[in-house]
């Protein structure tokens, strides 16, 4: 008998480095003097158009993925530690230039130094489309690609909105969009289903502002995780499910492990809850292990 024994591998000293840094959901607003952003390129062919619920899907997997990415952590030869990357799901493959990216972070320390300068900003996150030769050039650029039931968006490192790169400034923030969908029934299966982020569908958002507040829920919830159940999280390939519902059938706040709240930048209120996140299995499983019950 053991804790958890069959879902409980210790997370690799380079995924705990990055999993620490994250910042939590409670921290105070660090204010700015110098505003950063993390850049997410939402991939929007003309035909055939993505899923908007896939798209969201692809955006929040980008995001955690990007944020506990191996090239995330400071530890000083974490990159050739031998510890094995998480595997992809499926559809939430990192491309190919993720791999030539990952191989050129000779010890630098950019991709890391860019995401930890970021956390000590407030947590912006900027929504572009781009497609075609567009979308290819962004693959260059360091970050992770998450792909979702044929919709594909990229999280790209962070740095200061000053610094964005030509390649990303040039693309549309605002621009094409994509019909609400019917929210799909959710996946409770195997001991508690998928993490869900639900959004608040009441509130209107654009695709690119949902975008934006789904990838904050993915990466809170990991923040809330321990970094053993995040890499449970992480080893199964972030899976996760974005359902766009009335503010009615949204979990209240007791029952969500993460409620994200917006600072009222562009299109909606301050202070308003934009998406509240359930943690599905890993959070149970992390409550159950944190709690030292036993299974067989």
């Amino acid at each position: 008998m053991s804790v958890l024994s069959d879902h409980s591998p210790s997370a690799p000293a380079w995924f705990a480095d990055a999993h620490a840094a994250l910042p939590k959901p409670e921290r105070w607003d660090p204010g700015e003097d110098v505003p950063w952003s993390m850049p997410i390129i939402l991939h929007m062919p003309k035909d055939p158009r993505p899923s908007r619920t896939a798209l969201l899907e692809a955006a929040a997997t980008a995001v955690v993925a990007c944020c506990l990415d191996e090239r995330a952590a400071a530890v000083p030869g974490a990159a050739a530690s031998g510890a094995a990357v998480p595997a992809a799901a499926p559809g939430a493959a990192a491309s190919a230039s993720d791999t030539a990216n990952a191989s050129a972070d000779d010890g630098s320390g950019s991709f890391a130094a860019g995401l930890r300068g970021w956390y000590g900003a407030r947590i912006r996150k900027i929504a572009r489309r781009a497609r075609n030769v567009h979308w290819e050039r962004v693959q260059d650029l360091p970050g992770v690609t998450a792909t979702v039931s044929g919709a594909s968006a990229r999280a790209l490192v962070p740095c200061p909105v000053a610094d964005t790169d030509p390649i990303v400034g040039k693309l549309q923030i605002g621009g094409t969009e994509l019909p609400a969908e019917d929210a799909a029934p959710v996946d409770v299966g195997g001991r508690g289903g998928v993490p869900v982020i639900w959004v608040d569908a009441d509130l209107g958002m654009t695709v690119g502002k949902a975008a934006a507040q789904v990838g904050h829920g993915s990466m809170l919830l990991a923040a809330v995780l321990d970094a053993d159940a995040a890499w449970r999280w992480a080893r199964d390939g972030f899976p996760l499910q974005v359902r766009e519902v009335p503010r009615e059938g949204l979990p209240d706040d007791a029952e969500a492990d993460v409620v994200v709240h917006d600072a009222g930048f562009t299109e909606i209120s301050p202070g308003s809850a934009t998406v509240r996140v359930t943690g599905g299995r890993y959070v149970q499983d992390w409550r159950r292990a944190s709690a030292g019950l036993v299974q067989g």
